[in-house]
């Protein structure tokens, strides 16, 4: 498997780990250095993304994330993503286009982009 593919499993299994709440390959594929970009946030340490995910996975069930489309070229992969989260009868649904750079099998920068009206109507303004 070449750089490219492999880049592309690693971002699966990123995204398969937010789906079934594995925190422990959620916190694995990320470098230590690991920063994000969030759209309506700006930079974000991966401390403070780890605990949002955390957060959001400890209490929402079932949780679904759909892989669209993925392309990558070299260190960068883009995925195109839909994901669903229920909180009881609540369920939030959106849709993502994140941009992950990795090195040496993690993700050492990711930026995610989504449509914060969404966010805004289920969380309250002010989140994202």
């Amino acid at each position: 498997m070449d750089d490219t593919e492999t880049n592309k499993a690693i971002v699966r299994r990123f995204l398969g780990a937010v789906a079934s709440g594995d925190i422990a390959a959620i916190e694995e594929l990320q470098a230590p250095e690991c920063t994000w970009w969030v759209i309506g946030r700006g930079e974000v340490s991966r401390k403070s993304y780890t605990d949002d995910v955390r957060g959001m996975l400890l209490v929402a069930s079932p949780r679904k994330v759909e892989i669209i489309g993925m392309i990558a070229e070299g260190d960068t992969v883009a995925a195109e993503i839909r994901s669903e989260f229920h909180f009881g009868e609540r369920v939030y649904a959106n849709a993502y286009h994140d941009l992950f750079v990795l090195r040496a099998g993690q993700i050492i920068h990711g930026r995610e982009y989504f449509d914060t009206g969404e966010v805004a109507a289920f969380f309250g303004p002010g989140e994202g």
